[in-house]
């Protein structure tokens, strides 16, 4: 296992005779295998009696390499364990994951970023994260309200995206205080509330919620007695100016977000909110006044964080040890020098890269070492899905929220050389026009150089 796995630690071994495999058993594993140091953290072998494990542990790809060993099939002419696990390993794409990262052990890199993150709240200081489509900003996220929760904080989390309006934005804020709330009390001592019930249940009635909520929030705070630490995946969304949501169903969700600034700013002693957010744009905290011309009352409501793309060691590490749960090896350093060129670090397009280079694989050969050709023929290879696309479709997303930086990328990046020569030019001149393409990773600010290469070829092959 040990050759296979290329594994430096102990594995943990799961005997289970239940008949049926529960998904919370391999929670109670996972933690396990984190508290103890002397075990891998990517790695497990079940031994049971429930043929299905194969299945639901093929839904937590990406998190750890889970081996099913039926005991029935022992003593058999069934398939020995390293044919098993061969079977195993080869049929679980580890690379191929497009979902946000739930579990630590699934989560690379970013310790620096976790880090600064989790000071801050510490400080009461509100963090906005934003950067490029799929560059791990809701994982980051995830990774630290988990983190917090096991520190026994008042969590509470919204995803806009999940959101049918600014009632329901109410709604699920309430819901989720209450959550809190309950969690730190006894029943009967739970505070008196206005819209919600002492079961938890949210009132029907729209005009009641819009007119108490903010009352029912801060006796749920004061009562709680701590930072409450709200965390809103896809904030930029609320911003009317600049949201896919619609301009007057942004806005009502916008004022909805603004009634929590005083709780935010710490306005309340004893009732206080720190927000931690993520999303693409940052124009709901860095544009000072509204289309209307208004004030805009978020206006650096947060700090804002950039989130660039993952280091070289970080990438590095995803790539191997995401490999190595399904006996690829990535040893050759020039493999790690190409995908760095190529990708910058997005752990995106690098994931989409290894998994298309994994499937030249001979058949059964485990373990496999993944060479600079099969990455090379990974990366041209064009089509739906392929990291290519994926490029493509990040510059798009990019040019949909700050369409001046993106169209001057792709004159700096053009083949005409009297034209790319132009756009450096205004660049050298005035930096702050691409004051996101640089923090959030598509080029070397010293330089102007692509930090990810695939994006500049996918530029290329459209303009062609």
């Amino acid at each position: 296992m040990a050759e296979m796995f290329d594994a430096h630690a102990e594995i943990q071994l799961v005997y289970v005779e239940y008949k049926q495999v529960e998904p919370r058993l391999l929670e109670q594993v996972q933690q396990r295998i984190r508290s103890n140091a002397r075990l891998d953290p990517g790695l497990m072998v079940i031994a049971g009696l429930d043929p299905q494990v194969d299945a639901l542990t093929r839904r937590r790809r990406g998190e750890f390499a889970a081996i099913n060993l039926l005991l029935t099939d022992l003593a058999t002419d069934a398939p020995d364990i390293r044919n098993r696990m061969s079977s195993v390993l080869t049929s679980v794409d580890h690379y191929d994951i497009t979902a946000p990262v739930r579990a630590a052990s699934g989560f690379f890199g970013r310790r620096a970023e976790r880090d600064q993150i989790i000071a801050a709240i510490e400080r009461r200081q509100s963090v906005g994260i934003f950067g490029l489509r799929k560059a791990g900003k809701t994982s980051l996220m995830n990774l630290v309200s988990d983190l917090r929760r096991e520190a026994g904080k008042p969590v509470v989390w919204l995803d806009i995206s999940g959101v049918t309006g600014a009632d329901d934005f109410r709604g699920r804020v309430l819901e989720g205080m209450f959550t809190a709330a309950k969690a730190s009390a006894v029943e009967c001592s739970m505070p008196r509330l206005r819209t919600i019930s002492r079961r938890g249940e949210v009132t029907t009635d729209s005009a009641l919620v819009r007119q108490s909520w903010l009352r029912d929030v801060e006796v749920l705070a004061e009562f709680i007695g701590v930072t409450i630490e709200l965390f809103i995946d896809e904030v930029d969304q609320l911003f009317p100016v600049r949201s896919y949501l619609g301009e007057q169903e942004a806005a009502q969700l916008f004022v909805a977000l603004t009634q929590l600034r005083g709780m935010i700013q710490g306005a309340r002693p004893g009732a206080e909110i720190v927000l931690v957010c993520a999303g693409v744009d940052p124009a709901i905290f860095e544009m000072p006044l509204l289309s209307n011309g208004t004030d805009n009352l978020l206006y650096k409501l947060v700090r804002l964080h950039y989130l660039a793309p993952l280091h070289r060691d970080e990438m590095a590490e995803m790539v191997r040890d995401l490999g190595r749960r399904m006996g690829v090896r990535v040893r050759d350093y020039r493999v790690i020098d190409f995908l760095y060129a190529e990708y910058g670090g997005h752990p995106l397009l690098t994931r989409k890269a290894c998994s298309l280079a994994a499937m030249d694989r001979p058949r059964g050969e485990v373990p496999w070492n993944m060479t600079v050709e099969a990455v090379e023929l990974a990366t041209n290879t064009t089509g739906s899905g392929t990291p290519l696309q994926q490029a493509a479709e990040i510059l798009e997303s990019f040019g949909g929220w700050f369409p001046g930086e993106a169209a001057l990328l792709q004159q700096l990046w053009s083949s005409d050389n009297e034209e790319a020569e132009f756009a450096r030019e205004l660049i050298q001149e005035d930096v702050s026009q691409i004051a996101h393409a640089a923090p959030y990773g598509l080029l070397w600010q010293d330089t102007l150089q692509p930090r990810i290469r695939a994006v500049k070829r996918a530029v290329g092959s459209v303009s062609r």
